[in-house]
């Protein structure tokens, strides 16, 4: 338990879901309802993401190319304590506290012998917590918020979804703990 702060609650979770259509990027505000005047906070512990990048759209990953025609769909997601308004966020900005992403590819080719298409998959999350670490970040605002991007082919329109959980507890900080947070948490927006 990081010092100055008081558990207030057991171990809770808070599940999300988010759509991304066409190639648009999405922010969703998540409320965590928290008592400002009491000084709380959410700590949190643990992040889980599902990332369904192509949605319900059907896919035709192969044909109606021809040779040379590379597709890709896929989607990217963050977890960050302050809004962007127009890109998804990384691990690199301090308020991104988790990112999630997830790809499926084609490319069609020619050859002496015959045209061939190769697929793959890619699926990448950065939840994982070191088994030392107490928590993961420290959220003082009442809420965090979902960054979605979709990157669908250019041929379809598909959309992107995210599900997911975010694990913690609910703490007061001492009057310098909750102003240091506040402060830290609104400047680096």
């Amino acid at each position: 338990m990081p010092t100055g702060l008081k558990p207030s609650s057991q171990q809770i979770e808070i599940s999300f879901s988010s759509t991304a259509t066409a190639a648009a990027y999405t922010s969703k505000r998540i409320d965590l309802q928290l008592n400002p005047l009491d000084q709380e906070v959410f700590v949190v512990t643990a992040v889980k993401l599902d990332v369904d990048p192509i949605g319900s759209t059907p896919l035709n990953l192969f044909g109606a190319g021809g040779a040379g025609t590379n597709k890709l769909y896929g989607a990217d997601v963050a977890l960050t304590r302050n809004e962007r308004a127009a890109a998804i966020s990384n691990l690199g900005e301090t308020t991104c506290f988790a990112t999630a992403s997830s790809k499926l590819g084609t490319s069609e080719e020619s050859q002496a012998g015959g045209d061939y298409a190769v697929s793959y998959a890619f699926q990448e999350n950065s939840q994982d917590v070191p088994a030392d670490l107490d928590y993961l970040t420290i959220i003082s605002t009442n809420d965090f918020f979902v960054g979605l991007q979709a990157m669908p082919d250019g041929s379809v329109s598909g959309d992107a979804t995210v599900r997911g959980k975010i694990y913690g507890f609910r703490a007061t900080a001492s009057a310098s703990i909750f102003a240091a947070l506040v402060q830290s948490e609104v400047l680096s927006a």
